[in-house]
């Protein structure tokens, strides 16, 4: 976008993740491919730059709604044979992914505004909101106290090294969830939000990514913050 003042379809709003990517090919194969259905565009191998929230614009390339950034490719948005065509280093945008369906059982109006994408960004990926609300996507947690606890092939039963077993696996920040057969919201939002939003420190020092999800990369050139007017 040119500046903070416009107005979007709360139903053409998508996330994505950009990418400096290798080669671009059709997924041929009988099954789906991470989140590749056969027939779709995906991408060889590829280096992460962020998270973009977006709409596409006339020409079905990114328009990027918290940054004034270029209009990217998107796979299996754009035309097929435009991202094709696109040489090794190119930057699109992979795994775009529609929010209306989560914004409308959210209740965000049809028209939304700069602040509220900014109160979406700020929401919905925190890195973390998938799983705190995973009942929703079609998932339990177990919690720390549910699990089973072995020592050396046996059951752990006394009360103090369970208790203590307890509080590592709550220490740890390790969470494990079981799969329901039904969701309220669509299911590929489980894979999204999370993986799309913020990392914590101790992710971001190890995989060499940013806290924030949605910064722009140097390699992007000189991507700056939309202005006011």
């Amino acid at each position: 976008m040119e500046n903070r003042n416009y107005k979007v379809n709360r139903d053409n709003i998508y996330v994505g993740e950009v990418v400096r990517s290798g080669e671009i090919y059709r997924w041929e194969g009988d099954h789906d491919f991470l989140r590749t259905k056969p027939g779709q565009l995906a991408v060889g191998s590829w280096f992460t730059y962020r998270s973009m929230l977006f709409v596409p614009n006339e020409e079905k390339l990114s328009n990027d709604l918290l940054y004034r950034s270029p209009s990217y490719p998107i796979l299996n948005i754009t035309d097929d044979e435009t991202c094709l065509g696109l040489g090794q280093e190119s930057i699109v945008i992979q795994d775009a992914c529609n929010l209306a369906a989560l914004l409308e059982y959210f209740g965000y109006s049809k028209d939304l505004s700069f602040e509220d994408i900014m109160r979406i960004r700020k929401t919905f990926f925190t890195g973390r909101f998938a799983k705190d609300n995973c009942e929703l996507f079609g998932w339990e947690e177990i919690k720390p106290e549910d699990w089973t606890y072995y020592k050396n092939g046996v059951e752990v039963t006394d009360p103090k090294e369970l208790k203590r077993r307890i509080a590592q696996k709550r220490k740890s920040g390790h969470r494990a969830f079981t799969c329901f057969f039904e969701s309220v919201l669509p299911r590929e939002y489980w894979d999204v939000l999370d993986k799309m939003g913020d990392n914590n420190l101790k992710y971001a020092i190890e995989w060499h990514r940013k806290m924030n999800a949605f910064a722009p990369h140097k390699q992007e050139g000189p991507v700056k913050k939309l202005t006011k007017f």
